[in-house]
């Protein structure tokens, strides 16, 4: 079963120590009791935007940026700015995107997977999976593929949906 990542949206508490967790991603939007426990915790807490993560002191940034020729120079001053931190990348579920991504050497990779691209998404985490040695993570998405978990090292979702998708594997395991 992967590590989960959980995006801080709600006031949900219960999960704030549970091992399987590894990590937290916060927003200004997230429930700031939930985020100072996160910070308190054992775990990392990433910056869903670089303003953020500045702001806070958090441990590291999430990248969302297209991916494409142009994102070696739009990464070089972050990565400088970041390099004591840790910092995942977003990127589409194509190999393209993922190499680019990767050049970057962020901590791991985050495949931005729903319904529409979930058959792409399995073929290229796959091939990623088998030729990279950074860790890459999925978002997760209602009618996810296990399949597609078994490639990952890391699931992005939500307090709610992560109760979900832990009864969901346990049912299937």
């Amino acid at each position: 079963m992967p590590k989960f990542i959980i995006k801080i949206e709600e006031k949900d508490t219960d999960f704030i120590n549970n091992d399987d967790i590894c990590c937290y991603i916060a927003d200004e939007k997230s429930a700031k009791k939930v985020l100072a426990l996160a910070k308190a915790s054992d775990k990392l807490v990433l910056g869903a935007n670089i303003d953020f993560c500045n702001a806070e002191d958090l441990d590291g940034v999430m990248i969302r940026h297209e991916v494409d020729e142009k994102f070696a120079k739009f990464i070089k001053p972050i990565q400088k700015q970041f390099k004591n931190k840790f910092m995942g990348i977003y990127c589409n579920p194509s190999r393209h995107e993922a190499m680019i991504a990767s050049e970057a050497e962020p901590d791991f990779v985050a495949f931005d997977v729903n319904e529409k691209n979930a058959a792409e998404a399995l073929e290229v985490m796959s091939w990623y999976a088998e030729l990279f040695l950074i860790q890459s993570a999925v978002t997760y998405f209602e009618k996810i593929d296990k399949k597609l978990l078994d490639f990952a090292d890391f699931v992005i979702l939500n307090a709610s949906d992560y109760k979900i998708l832990v009864d969901k594997i346990k049912r299937l395991d």
